[in-house]
């Protein structure tokens, strides 16, 4: 790998959409241009790459048990433009970040993590590298925790938030509008069908809890699903084995259980409502599907300011808690045209989904 490395795209595994955001961003550049050499890297597997794995689990319990807490870090973060921590770690982590850049000598680096921006921008202040770098802001928000000053393009999921990245400083032309990056199969129109066999004339409903599997562990919760009628669920419980297996225990009629697939794309297209967290690239994953959401229980602050978009572009209802959630499907169930609604919606947000001008962005910030 030394020293034969076009792109480099620095991500994170705190939760899947930042790895999905970076590999959708290689499959378009190199649908461009296949010649590029593009490497996925952890950046903290270079950071810190005995403590990564703890600290990811750390994260996961945090979220899923102390939301709270997190958000308060979240939003220290997203609303101050320095912090004193930043410098703290800065300093015991910047060599070793450093090596590996002068090891690897990529000629561009596209991050998809905050604090692998801030980490880029902070070598190329001290002079240690000049090559470009591209942020692409995996959520629809605007904080500065993604604003750092040495950053050539921004790759951002909306024109409001390129309009609030404009109002920090940042100069119009380095803003680029191209949604959340997907990856190519969620971007194709026929998309396939997948494996399972679905009743035509029930409504289908989609289940997914997001890149660290935030779905309820209550029975309840699947068992209402299925006394919904004429509706079937499909339960996505991804990496989560010991739901999975509760469920097919559980043996319900209209719920289908499904552990870590690759036809999230062909499923989602059969579909016709997503109950989700909102992920920045779950949002526009539906977006791409024409899959209206139904948002439950938003608790951490990347999915607050998602869900906000959610609301304001009619594309989806948000559920705080199981009786909402139960009483807004019966009504969408019983009104398949308010669907119709916000699929229209979504077709014309679709429309702003631009992965062509990242490729081209990206490929001409390369060679130039």
């Amino acid at each position: 790998m030394a020293g034969n490395i076009d792109i480099l795209i620095l991500t994170s595994k705190f939760g899947l959409g930042h790895i999905s955001v970076a590999k959708g961003i290689k499959e378009h550049i190199l649908d461009m241009d296949s010649s590029i050499n593009i490497e996925i890297v952890d950046v903290f597997q270079i950071l810190m790459p005995k403590l990564s794995k703890n600290m990811y689990k750390f994260y996961i319990d945090l979220v899923k048990k102390s939301p709270e807490i997190y958000n308060s870090f979240y939003y220290k973060k997203s609303q101050n433009e320095h912090l004193y921590t930043d410098k703290f770690f800065y300093k015991y982590n910047l060599n070793r970040l450093k090596k590996y850049l002068l090891d690897v000598k990529p000629k561009m680096i596209i991050s998809t993590f905050p604090t692998a921006s801030h980490y880029i921008s902070n070598l190329k202040e001290k002079g240690f590298f000049s090559m470009p770098l591209i942020t692409c802001i995996t959520d629809v928000v605007h904080g500065w925790e993604w604003i750092a000053p040495n950053c050539s393009k921004y790759f951002v999921a909306t024109e409001y938030v390129k309009n609030k990245i404009i109002e920090k400083g940042i100069e119009k032309q380095k803003i680029i509008v191209t949604g959340i990056p997907l990856r190519k199969e969620f971007l194709i129109k026929e998309k396939g069908i997948s494996s399972l066999n679905l009743p035509k004339d029930h409504l289908i409903i989609m289940v997914m809890g997001g890149g660290v599997g935030l779905l309820p562990e209550d029975q309840e919760f699947y068992r209402r699903f299925n006394e919904l009628g004429k509706v079937t669920t499909i339960v996505l419980t991804g990496k989560n084995r010991e739901l999975l297996v509760k469920l097919v225990e559980m043996d319900m009629e209209r719920v289908i259980p499904i552990g870590y697939t690759d036809e999230v794309a062909s499923l989602m297209a059969q579909s016709d409502i997503l109950v989700t967290k909102p992920g920045g690239i779950t949002v526009f994953e539906a977006i791409a599907s024409e899959l209206p959401l139904v948002v439950y229980n938003p608790k951490l602050g990347q999915e607050l300011e998602n869900a906000k978009f959610i609301a304001q572009n009619s594309i989806g209802i948000i559920a705080l808690d199981m009786d909402s959630l139960y009483s807004i499907i019966k009504d969408l169930a019983d009104n398949t045209g308010e669907i119709g609604i916000y699929k229209k919606n979504m077709a014309a947000l679709k429309q702003k989904i631009n992965m062509r001008v990242l490729g081209e962005e990206a490929i001409k910030l390369l060679h130039k």
